[in-house]
């Protein structure tokens, strides 16, 4: 279609999980809850944010807002 190609690329570990109930020959949902280590968000090939806790980067727009920290802790 004509829509923009988005994707959003995620890391971490789940803090909650409900799977609700479930009952043979019926829908059912499953709710959960994150907490995220890592995400990227690209729209139209074009990296908008990329945030990565582990290895203190913080890219929003190109420009890495971290990058002064981690040279100053020498990493």
């Amino acid at each position: 279609g004509d829509g923009p190609a988005v994707e959003l690329g995620v890391r971490g570990r789940h803090k909650e999980v409900d799977a609700g109930e479930w009952k043979t020959g019926e829908s059912s949902s499953t709710k959960g809850s994150s907490t995220n280590s890592y995400a990227k968000l690209t729209i139209n090939g074009e990296v908008l944010y990329e945030v990565d806790l582990v290895n203190m980067v913080e890219i929003v727009s190109g420009v890495d807002l971290m990058e002064a920290h981690r040279n100053a802790l020498g990493l």
